[in-house]
């Protein structure tokens, strides 16, 4: 949710530390503390965060396949490992769950991709690194795979990253080292919550709990009059947020919500061409059950089938959770709009705001693990029952 006040987060962070963005729209990053993101893709997408050493610092995932990966035990203490051995670790979790094809391979599959933030003749140099180390991994296990180093991150992809999971800063002047410290704080938050929906969850409610704690300090700037008005605006606003939350948890977090039994549907479905792709490309005395051309076109089909009915259900809520998120956002709007009529400024009151922000972060977060207890715990469940299937299937053996 976009607002007004976002100068306040923007005027905070320019105390922070330095380093340019190159005008090309690349990032090179100058400060000795500069830090890379790395994205790794096959179906699977997940994020690493990397310190100035090239060591694992947060781990993320970037879609619900990402989760997969990175719920496996292999993961459990990714954090401080180098880029090399993260890559390697996602390549070994892909392989194990059957996304990586061993044998006959068809267009298209094991296509791995990697992306670096930073200046682009380092990356360059990381990706070397890497594609050396998964390279000698996959020839090991006897895969063919070509990898290939995507476009680097942009200043405008990094920007969009932290507009999305911190949605109560201004990222318009924020600068790179700024933007690392935004992101890779709330991937630490999030580093347990095996869900894109859940994750969203967070970031939505956690904007939320930011505006109130800044409207607690700005309400007392006002007359006794006037700070009436501004409590029944708020009022308003707190009830539209409490409305967009029961919306979300019900449509698209919530384990028997509409969008996650869509991807129940969908990591069922997908278990079963994953276990049958292995079984066609192998074939042979290395499986225990063969499967025709034409049996893994049907398990396709299927699977296509059930990854557009999860689509659309997400698109369905998405709708309804849009319009609420609307109301919302003119709720707030209209909060400081008002403030601005009273000549009540945010930039005038930036440690009040800081300080009361701290605390209210301790006691969301708080909350926020306390509510979403069942959902986190179900993700994570159900990732891992994923993982176990199929590392259990032939494509284990």
């Amino acid at each position: 949710m976009k607002k007004t006040s976002k100068i306040l987060c923007g005027a905070l962070v320019t105390l922070m530390s330095a380093s340019a963005f190159a005008s090309c729209g690349l990032f090179n990053p100058e400060a000795p503390e500069g830090r890379t993101v790395m994205n790794v893709s096959l179906n699977p997408k997940v994020e690493f965060i990397l310190d100035a050493n090239d060591k694992v610092i947060s781990v993320n995932a970037l879609n619900e396949e990402g989760n997969l990966v990175i719920t496996a035990e292999a993961f459990d203490n990714v954090e401080g490992k180098t880029a090399e051995e993260a890559a390697k670790l996602f390549v070994e979790v892909s392989a194990e769950t059957g996304y990586l094809v061993s044998g006959t391979a068809s267009a298209g599959d094991n296509q791995l991709s990697f992306s670096f933030s930073g200046d682009k003749a380092d990356a360059t140099a990381l990706y070397n690194e890497v594609k050396a180390e998964v390279s000698a991994y996959l020839d090991t296990i006897d895969v063919t795979a070509a990898l290939n180093q995507a476009a680097a991150l942009t200043e405008a992809q990094l920007k969009a990253l932290v507009d999305e999971c911190a949605p109560y800063v201004e990222t318009a002047k924020m600068e790179y080292s700024e933007l690392m410290d935004e992101l890779i704080a709330s991937r630490k938050e999030t580093a347990e919550y095996y869900s894109q929906e859940l994750k969203k969850a967070y970031y939505e409610a956690k904007e939320f709990a930011m505006n109130q704690a800044e409207f607690e300090v700005l309400k007392e700037k006002v007359n006794v009059l006037s700070a009436a008005i501004m409590e029944g605006l708020n009022k308003t606003y707190v009830s539209a947020m409490e409305n967009l939350e029961e919306l979300r948890m019900n449509l698209l977090v919530k384990e028997d919500s509409i969008y996650q039994k869509a991807l129940a549907a969908f990591r069922e479905a997908k278990v079963e061409f994953l276990k049958g792709r292995y079984a066609f490309s192998v074939g042979g005395a290395d499986v225990t059950v063969e499967i025709s051309e034409a049996e893994l076109a049907e398990l396709k089909a299927k699977l296509e089938k059930v990854e557009t009915a999860l689509i659309e259900a997400g698109q369905t809520a998405s709708a309804q959770i849009d319009s609420a998120k609307d109301k919302a956002t003119k709720a707030y709007e209209n909060i400081m709009a008002k403030l601005q009529e009273y000549s009540v400024k945010a930039d005038k009151h930036l440690s009040a705001i800081s300080a009361k922000q701290k605390e209210a972060k301790a006691e969301f977060f708080t909350n926020f693990e306390a509510k979403y207890a069942e959902a986190k715990a179900a993700a994570e469940r159900n990732w891992a029952a994923m993982e176990e299937a199929l590392t259990k299937s032939e494509s284990a053996e």
